[in-house]
């Protein structure tokens, strides 16, 4: 299996190439992006013949599916993707090639999932939002509604506290000679602007109806805790309600953002009034997070170690019916891999890859992961990269059983 692996050279991307890299069945990787420099360096560090760098502006629609003629299957954590998902999709739709991502942008999954039957008649299965939250996340969800015998209510939420990335031993090795120039802006900082300043997509009494962010909802997670959580847009909120249409209510949130709720706001409202870009408030938000951000972490990591109930990094919250009584239900892991948000995001993308080769991926068209793949199986491939003890994949339901 020959794999393309666009924006492989991010923090992301060369976590899923270096899952990717892990399958005897991948024959040829290709770490694909604007910066071929940096993609060599690394490439040279995985010291593996099967992975070679490329040059490659997805701008460039011709350039691109030439790229794409030459591969199996896409691998795409180029972001934000509310700008690069939709032609990049198209692109490997038009070849005729299988495809996943990591998008976590509601607007362009809207748009992308329209794109099913063209994909159908091009034999292409594309699955897209397969990486923490959205992928975990929505398997999770999965998890935690199947418990119950009718679901209305699905959350899925994610600490912030939780969305950095751990040093992975790559030193990008870029001259900072010009300190007066600007820091790059973090794709993951403008996707999170973009998620609060934007109107958002929610699942509401049955209906989809437009919210703002930063919604706040109080949720009893089984016989853990009863945990604060504030709304944002994420493709959860559209894409559940396909795999379980009786559902009233779902959307996705953030945890633990308590005191930054109404610095969040202020950022985001600015941006919504034009009053700043969305790279300028992402940089803004860097800083933000420089200056008090790891301090607050190393804090909450702290609390964390003295709690054995406390509540976990990422959850599913599913409310309905048992045995015609009330019910809810939590579905979380208690393990993940070492290297935070990047691992957490790109080993999953990198499952699609035995997914597919195994034959777990039989249908054709454009999907959430929610849709084609089975949790149980996903985890188990899953487990692999959690340690001896694997992911700890826990559901509870409001009896306390599991």
């Amino acid at each position: 299996m020959k794999v393309l692996a666009i924006g492989g050279s991010g923090s992301m991307g060369r976590a899923c190439v270096r899952a990717a890299l892990t399958f005897d069945f991948v024959s040829e990787i290709v770490v694909a992006g604007i910066d071929k420099e940096l993609a060599a360096r690394f490439v040279e560090s995985l010291n593996d013949s099967r992975a070679r760098a490329s040059y490659l502006d997805v701008n460039d629609t011709q350039h691109l599916r030439e790229e794409i003629r030459k591969v199996d299957v896409v691998l795409n954590t180029a972001g934000p993707f509310f700008r690069f998902g939709v032609p990049i999709l198209s692109a490997a739709i038009e070849e005729a090639k299988h495809y996943c991502d990591i998008c976590d942008d509601w607007q362009p999954t809207a748009q992308m999932l329209e794109l099913s039957e063209r994909a159908k008649a091009n034999n292409v299965t594309a699955i897209i939002g397969l990486g923490a939250s959205p992928g975990i996340a929505n398997l999770l969800c999965v998890k935690a509604a199947t418990a119950l015998d009718d679901v209305e209510t699905i959350v899925s939420a994610w600490k912030l506290s939780g969305a950095v990335n751990a040093d992975d031993g790559f030193n990008d090795n870029r001259s900072h000679a010009h300190e007066t120039d600007k820091a790059p802006v973090d794709a993951a900082a403008v996707h999170l602007i973009h998620c609060l300043a934007e109107d958002i997509q929610v699942l509401h009494d049955g209906k989809m109806v437009t919210s703002r962010a930063l919604q706040h909802t109080q949720l009893d997670l089984a016989s853990l805790a009863k945990v604060d959580v504030w709304s944002l847009g994420h493709p959860e909120a559209i894409t559940l309600v396909r795999r379980f249409p009786e559902l009233k209510n779902c959307y996705n949130g953030m945890l633990g953002i308590g005191s930054q709720v109404e610095s969040l706001r202020q950022i985001a409202d600015a941006v919504a009034a034009k009053q700043l870009s969305i790279e300028v408030a992402a940089q803004l938000l860097m800083t933000k997070e420089d200056s008090s951000g790891k301090n607050n972490a190393e804090g909450q990591a702290k609390q964390k170690q003295s709690k054995d109930t406390d509540i976990p990094d990422m959850f599913a919250y599913a409310a309905g019916y048992k045995e015609e009584q009330f019910a809810t239900s939590a579905a979380f892991l208690k393990r993940y891999p070492s290297g935070g948000m990047a691992t957490i995001t790109g080993i999953p993308l990198a499952l699609f890859l035995p997914l597919l080769q195994q034959g777990h991926l039989t249908e054709q068209g454009v999907f959430a992961p929610e849709e084609v793949i089975d949790p149980e199986v996903f985890f188990e491939l899953f487990d692999a990269f959690c340690g001896a003890k694997g992911c700890g994949l826990t559901v509870l339901t409001s009896d306390n059983t599991c």
